[in-house]
C-alpha cells in the first residue's frame, strides 16, 4: 500500500465499489482538478435524478478531501507521467464519468 496517492476524477468517483482498501493509497488526495471535473457532472445530466446524484456525489468528494492546487509543477509532472503510460504502450485516457 502507497503512503499517500493522488486520486484521479475516476478513482473518486467509483469508490464506493472497490472492495479491497489496500488497493488505495493510505492517504488518499485529489487535486482541484479532479473537483472541477466532477463540478462539471450536475450540469450535463440528462435529468434531475441524475443531476442530484451527481451533484451529491461531488459534495462527498468535497467533504471528504481537501483538494492539493494543481499547479505548473503538477502540469509537467502531468506530462511525464502521461509521456510513461505512452512508453509502456499505454495510454492515458480523459473522460468524465458517468452514473449508471
Amino acid at each position: 500500500m502507497t503512503e499517500r496517492g493522488i486520486l484521479d476524477t475516476n478513482a473518486v468517483f467509483l469508490l464506493s465499489r472497490i472492495k479491497d482498501p489496500a488497493t488505495l493509497p493510505k492517504y488518499p488526495v485529489v487535486t482541484t482538478i479532479t473537483i472541477a471535473e466532477l463540478s462539471v457532472g450536475p450540469h450535463v445530466a440528462d435529468n434531475d435524478i441524475e443531476r442530484a446524484a451527481r451533484q451529491s456525489h461531488l459534495q462527498q468528494a468535497e467533504s471528504d478531501f481537501e483538494p492539493i492546487p494543481f499547479d505548473s509543477a503538477a502540469a509537467r509532472a502531468f506530462g511525464r507521467v502521461a509521456s510513461d503510460l505512452r512508453t509502456a504502450g499505454r495510454e492515458h485516457k480523459k473522460h468524465v464519468p458517468t452514473m449508471h
